[in-house]
């Protein structure tokens, strides 16, 4: 057979798939519910695989369906778009793969009732009896490598596999290139293995140790819906960073310059992150009634200076409406926009302008 292009239509399930042997009879998933951001928790994972092992050893130890059930449920267990997040991207794919077959659900914009559904079709895939072929892992990784390009934000790699690779040496290494490719954005593989096979932990393991971020566990420690909530939020959310908290009683002065309220672009909504961190200002402001504070609005370099001075000074308008939401008086807010000028970063990099689109609290 030849091997499908990693290009897909959109939530297009592609298979390469013969029938011919006894399939294995499906498992059920652990009913979970989507994993909700608590107390400082935000989404700091712009990219998630799930990957699914449908090769021969998963069809002779008979560990596929409850690999395929797992990866169902860990479907269910991430959290919502709405939730609060570190970037608004939130891209999933889902893949089964066995010898030179795949069956892939594109990395694109997260719809969990699609990806679950594409997931219930997984099969056991890469020979001609249907009994599985090999499972070559390192192409998988370059795969998953093709189809991160041009992306921006962190990533996860989640596998449910029994971890016996056709060539672990060459698994390793294609997650470390992987690795290295990504830089600073970072990637981290996570592992769920069925069975107890030594091997097959030694290498997901090693896996694990890529990047020093990842984590194995064995599946019979995922089948309750808490333990799989539990592992999900350990893969996909973070702490979102938070100004020091004001102490009681201390004074009501010194110079307070805030950064970290961040703004989609072309917009003035204040977003859940930047909650996070107008929410202990107003502790603050509310604390000192008579401190008044310079609220600066800034924009990236899209679109024209004039457009960009007006939405500025939307943006330093949201800002004062949600601390005045908050408990603090209006008179302590003077809201002020300066567009796109004194920018922080480069406006030539997808990061750079997320970062100047901005508005930063000021005061004596």
């Amino acid at each position: 057979m030849s091997r499908m292009s990693f290009v897909v239509p959109a939530l297009a399930l592609v298979a390469f798939v013969a029938c011919a042997g006894r399939p294995l009879p499906d498992q059920n998933p652990v009913a979970v519910s989507p994993v909700k951001m608590q107390g400082d928790q935000w989404r700091e994972v712009d990219q998630i695989f799930v990957v699914t092992d449908g090769s021969g050893t998963m069809y002779m130890e008979e560990t596929f369906p409850e690999a395929k059930a797992l990866s169902r449920s860990f479907i269910q267990s991430l959290p919502d778009k709405s939730e609060r997040a570190r970037d608004k991207t939130y891209n999933v794919s889902a893949i089964a793969f066995g010898g030179d077959d795949r069956q892939v659900a594109p990395l694109q914009d997260f719809n969990r009732s699609a990806l679950e559904s594409e997931a219930a079709k997984f099969q056991v895939m890469g020979s001609i009896d249907g009994r599985g072929g090999e499972t070559p892992f390192h192409e998988v990784f370059e795969e998953i490598g093709q189809s991160l390009e041009g992306q921006t934000g962190k990533a996860a790699v989640v596998i449910f596999s029994d971890g016996e690779p056709d060539d672990a040496a060459a698994a390793l290494a294609a997650a470390q290139t992987l690795a290295e490719s990504r830089g600073a954005e970072g990637i981290c593989f996570h592992s769920v293995q069925t069975g107890d096979n030594p091997a097959g932990s030694e290498f997901l393991n090693a896996l694990a140790r890529v990047n020093n971020c990842g984590s194995v566990r064995p599946a019979e420690n995922l089948r309750t819906a808490s333990a799989i909530s539990s592992f999900t939020s350990g893969i996909v959310t973070g702490t979102a960073p938070r100004p020091p908290a004001v102490a009681a009683g201390a004074p009501c002065e010194g110079v307070m310059r805030l950064r970290g309220v961040e703004f989609a672009l072309d917009s003035a909504v204040v977003t859940d992150s930047s909650k996070v961190v107008l929410d202990t200002a107003a502790d603050e402001l509310r604390r000192c009634p008579n401190r008044i504070i310079k609220v600066d609005g800034y924009t990236d370099s899209t679109g024209t200076e004039q457009y960009n001075m007006g939405l500025s000074k939307r943006r330093a308008n949201s800002v004062r409406s949600y601390l005045e939401s908050q408990g603090v008086r209006g008179s302590q807010l003077e809201p002020r926009g300066f567009g796109e000028s004194d920018p922080i970063a480069p406006n030539d990099t997808r990061d750079g302008r997320a970062r100047n689109r901005r508005v930063e609290l000021v005061g004596n």
